[in-house]
């Protein structure tokens, strides 16, 4: 009897072991193992858009589709579709002829009862009407005449309040902006939450982007003006990316092909650096 206990107590121990073994295996792959995205733009007159984004494998895939109507399809498992936009927009057209059938039975409904009931009201209506106008007409002056009196002094307490209080707001508000920006463990905490957004955003953006962004309008300083929009983020793709300014044709074609990845680990770790120096900045003391 003790050797079948233990035998199914080492079952059991087994199986719990297993569980955890296979969510912290989980949890390793989801913060390890990057999110991949990769897409392709193509723009001249009618835009041609297609994005896909890839976990492991494309065990888990999402992609996105533009050219003439915008197509979501999401699968798991490499094979099983979990979503689709087109489903979506199918399981609505049923519905709404559902609903419009019984909006028609409704409304055949309530011209039926409305009928019956105007019937009955037409003869059961005696009422003296004269005497509850006038009643209405006393208690209507005296409201006014109440109301009048309350708003007059509302007034002057609320028009002098305001004043008060947007000068004291903006005053504090000034002055928790200028304590913010100018004491010293605030501007080293500020600095390095820069810097780990500038990293986050860096880990996010495209690795590598391919193809060409051609463009020109009427007004040649127009075009000048977007080239210099343009030009600050050239020296980070200049190698394989290529920007054409067409100073004397109007012209907008655009050829990209861009793709990268974000790991979550990374993520969660820029995330909590970030709100753990949030708490070390200090407020204007009162």
């Amino acid at each position: 009897m003790i050797g079948i206990l233990l035998t199914a107590l080492k079952i059991i121990g087994i199986v719990i072991l297993a569980i955890i073994a296979l969510a912290l295996l989980i949890i390793l792959m989801v913060l390890f193992i990057p999110i991949r995205y990769r897409g392709k733009i193509y723009f001249k007159e009618v835009p041609d858009i297609a994005l896909s984004v890839t976990w492991f494998f494309k065990f888990l895939s999402l992609n996105i589709t533009y050219k003439e109507c915008l197509d979501i399809i999401g699968k798991a498992g490499w094979l099983f579709k979990v979503y689709s936009n087109h489903d979506d927009e199918d399981n609505a057209t049923n519905e709404g002829i559902e609903d419009y059938e019984s909006e028609i039975e409704e409304t055949v409904d309530t011209v039926n009862e409305n009928k019956k009931e105007d019937i009955t009201v037409e003869n059961t209506k005696k009422v003296d009407v004269l005497e509850v106008e006038n009643k209405i007409k006393e208690l209507d002056k005296q409201e006014k005449k109440q109301s009048k009196k309350k708003k007059s002094k509302s007034n002057k307490k609320k028009s002098s309040a305001k004043k008060e209080s947007k000068l004291d707001k903006l005053i504090n508000k000034a002055k928790d902006i200028h304590y913010l920006l100018t004491e010293e463990e605030n501007k080293k905490t500020l600095l390095l939450m820069l810097e780990k957004t500038k990293n986050l955003l860096v880990h996010i953006l495209p690795k590598k982007i391919v193809g060409f962004f051609k463009f020109g309008f009427d007004d040649p300083s127009t075009t000048g003006q977007v080239l210099e929009a343009v030009a600050i983020f050239y020296p980070l793709y200049r190698d394989d990316f290529k920007i054409v300014p067409m100073f004397y044709d109007e012209i907008i074609e655009v050829d990209i092909s861009f793709k990268g990845r974000l790991r979550v680990f990374y993520a969660l770790y820029i995330g909590l650096i970030l709100w753990l120096n949030k708490k070390k900045i200090k407020t204007r003391p009162q």
